[in-house]
């Protein structure tokens, strides 16, 4: 859903919109001025998706530690994960070492005490 929802904002480039002629030569100029602009385009995109579904998906799975219903809890917690992933998986290699340490450090402090609050509710 948060992929969709930022795509109706920042239009996900699509390949075909940029390589309109059937590929006959892809070293020529035309070819390659066409597939910097769709790379350009891509990378905006993955970087809006990346900038709302990671803290989305993270905050969903917070909010989830707080849900008294285990079913709903449990399918959003995983929604939130799927988020997150899809947020990285996209815009993993534009990410500097630092800024991929510090997102994953935080995304799994946020796991683990979530998970470590959902375990302590259970053996009570």
């Amino acid at each position: 859903m948060i992929h969709y929802g930022v795509s109706t904002f920042s239009t996900e480039p699509r390949w075909q919109d940029y390589h309109v002629k059937p590929l006959i030569d892809s070293n020529s100029a035309e070819y390659q001025k066409k597939d910097a602009e769709y790379r350009s385009a891509e990378k905006v995109f993955e970087k809006h998706l990346f900038a709302v579904a990671v803290p989305l998906g993270l905050t969903t799975v917070i909010i989830c530690a707080f849900l008294a219903v285990p079913a709903i809890g449990t399918g959003l917690m995983f929604g939130g994960i799927f988020s997150v992933s899809d947020g990285y998986f996209n815009y993993w290699s534009e990410l500097s070492a630092q800024l991929k340490f510090f997102s994953l450090l935080a995304a799994f402090i946020v796991l683990l005490v979530v998970g470590c609050r959902k375990l302590e509710k259970k053996e009570r």
